[in-house]
């Protein structure tokens, strides 16, 4: 019997996936148990420069408001993640390619008199059942992508590493899928991870060169609706006018809060969130108790399966060998 070569190939996947869940499996039952063993600390009194475990409601000025780019919904921070269809002859299966954020993140309040920020780069968010958004799209059609997708897209072409934003030929069939992840204002959100001090990252600054051109070319293809920026209201934009309109654009488009809001917030928030190696990083809009057995029963199933696949992938590439010989 001739060794199919493809089949022995997917064989060795199975092999490594099996490796990889259950190494996924232990890491998810003992941050349920870390989940479990760690009191929720109010902001205002938790230990900074420890792992410590928060709830509190999105904090955002009303103005600063942002648009998620597929649902259109009011959203005080999205995600966006960009996933490409891989086919074969017996399966397919959507790979992340991508994924960028609306910003560096949010303010949350528990009502304890103080606050914490949370910079979402590097956590594992854990989303509610049914709250992802999704828009399907070919290569070949990117013409067609909703232009608040697309405006997304190029706002945040930095953070992108491996989507690119072109038009494929037209034979070019690549299936992408967008997910969209938006928080809401006031909306209840759980935190675990490394609370440090620094705050720097919220203090206004000077808006990018990318971003001013974007927003200057966003004015000049929507003169109808950037009336907001004709001061001496003769129907027209001076070019004094459209510089100060893409600066004051652009500034909108970096910073969610306004500097009123920052300046009250500086002295107020005692926490800062962010990624930490060697230590849990999670946000979630689930309720803890929920989180904990998605949690638990997820690392279970990868726990168990994942060595019964690489057991039974290795079985099979053993079996090939031996009646191909």
């Amino acid at each position: 019997m001739q060794v199919d070569v493809q089949n022995i190939m997917w064989a060795g996947f199975g092999v490594g996936l099996g490796v990889y869940w259950f190494i996924a499996g232990f890491r998810e039952l003992k941050s349920s148990r870390t989940m479990q063993n760690t009191p929720t600390s109010r902001i205002a009194t938790g230990a900074v420069g420890s792992s410590v475990e928060i709830k509190g409601q999105v904090l955002c000025d009303s103005e600063k408001w942002v648009t998620a780019p597929i649902s259109g919904r009011k959203a005080v921070f999205y995600a966006i993640t960009i996933e490409k269809l891989v086919r074969n002859k017996n399966h397919s299966r959507w790979v992340r390619v991508d994924e960028f954020f609306s910003d560096k993140g949010f303010y949350l309040d528990d009502g304890s008199g103080a606050l914490a920020l949370v910079l979402v780069k590097g956590a594992t968010v854990k989303k509610k059942k049914g709250r992802s958004v999704k828009f399907h799209l070919r290569s070949k059609d990117m013409a067609s992508m909703p232009a608040t997708l697309m405006l997304a897209l190029t706002l945040n072409v930095n953070q992108l590493k491996s989507f690119k934003i072109k038009e494929g030929s037209w034979w070019d069939s690549t299936e992408y899928r967008f997910l969209e992840w938006a928080l809401m204002p006031k909306e209840s959100v759980y935190v675990l991870g490394y609370a440090g001090s620094g705050l720097k990252s919220v203090l206004r600054r000077k808006p990018k060169m990318e971003t001013y051109l974007q927003a200057k070319k966003t004015i000049e293809s929507e003169p109808e609706g950037n009336s907001r920026f004709d001061r001496d209201r003769d129907g027209k934009l001076s070019p004094e006018e459209m510089e100060w309109g893409a600066a004051l654009l652009a500034e909108e488009l970096e910073s969610k809060y306004s500097e009123k809001q920052v300046e009250e917030n500086l002295p107020k928030t005692k926490m800062v969130f962010k990624k930490r190696e060697g230590e849990p990083f999670f946000i979630s809009n689930m309720a803890e108790a929920d989180l904990i057995r998605h949690l638990s029963l997820i690392g279970t199933l990868k726990l168990w399966g994942g060595p019964a696949l690489t057991l039974a992938a290795a079985a099979y590439i053993l079996y090939a060998f031996s009646a191909g010989g």
